[in-house]
């Protein structure tokens, strides 16, 4: 009966595949550095930032899916800006590697970041951000064949693929309201394969649009509704919207995304560290196969 189980979540993660690996882990780790889908991100608020996360899914028993982020960004002309006007642009770099596994697709993304912040006003900006690619898929047909040395087509071993690729984003900010714009994948590409039965695999550029609006009651408390628009690779048009509250060192939020799945998330801030807990659940979601946890640590010098 276990053997049968593990079958099916196999089948289920092999259907999910295209829809899985392309459209996520993006949506994961955005609540916990929007810099992961938008490269004016980096250096926005802190001189300096570090993430690092960790997100799997829960299927009865079973893991077979299993992400991780880590995440840095730097404005590396401190000293230079603090003699200087607090009111000249300034510079943010930054990296980050995700990496995905379900079942035998192992993919690896690195994202080298530029940003350029242009101060406005005492309270708004503008900010510009590029991003270098690199995504690497990996397919393991081993892990799905019974080892059986003398059938070759059970026997076709690793198959790697890579690709280069680009993204850009702008984000406006005033002390309320904040709106960014990025895409990603600006030529997309596609994983191909020599010795892999599996058809080759086609990457489609991301599109984001982010807006939320911050309502301060009072100096410690404080909610934050946010909506995203973006694509899929199916070419329709997806949402998230979540609402955020403030209270003190803790915050939390519920959201909904439009493939019928409601995430929670918790925060918790202890001197410059935030600990972060995010849960998803699918409700008929096409995404999911069962339930989602983020957990994640972050790190900020704030500015």
């Amino acid at each position: 009966m276990k053997s049968v189980k593990s079958a099916c979540i196999v089948i289920l993660v092999l259907i999910a595949i295209q829809l899985k690996a392309q459209d996520f882990p993006f949506h994961y780790f955005t609540i916990l550095n929007p810099m992961v889908n938008n490269p004016s991100f980096a250096a926005h608020e802190s001189k300096i930032k570090a993430d690092l996360a960790t997100y799997n899914l829960w299927a009865g028993g079973f893991k077979p899916v299993s992400d991780f982020m880590v995440s840095f960004s730097v404005e590396p002309d401190l000293r230079k800006r603090e003699r200087k006007s607090r009111n000249l642009p300034w510079v943010g770099l930054g990296a980050s590697v995700l990496r995905e596994r379900i079942g035998p697709f192992n993919q690896l993304i690195f994202n080298a970041i530029y940003a350029y912040h242009i101060p406005l006003s005492r309270s708004s900006r503008l900010s510009f951000g590029i991003s270098g690619i690199v995504e690497n898929l990996n397919i393991d047909i081993n892990s799905l064949s019974p080892s059986h040395g003398g059938d070759p087509r059970l026997v076709n071993g690793n198959n790697s693929s890579t690709i280069i690729d680009g993204g850009f984003g702008t984000t406006y900010r005033n002390k309320d309201f904040q709106l960014s714009f990025s895409a990603l994948n600006l030529a997309p590409a596609t994983f191909r394969f020599d010795d892999s039965p599996a058809k080759d695999i086609s990457r489609y550029r991301k599109l984001f649009l982010t807006g939320n609006y911050k309502f301060q009651l009072s100096e410690k408390i404080g909610f934050k509704p946010e909506v995203t628009v973006r694509n899929s690779v199916h070419d329709e048009i997806k949402y998230d919207i979540s609402i955020r509250s403030e209270l003190n060192y803790l915050a939390f939020g519920i959201g909904y995304r439009s493939e019928s799945s409601i995430f929670i998330f918790t925060q918790v801030l202890y001197n410059d560290f935030v600990f972060t807990y995010l849960s998803e659940n699918p409700i008929h979601a096409k995404h999911m196969i069962g339930s989602g946890h983020t957990f994640a640590i972050g790190w900020n010098m704030k500015k």
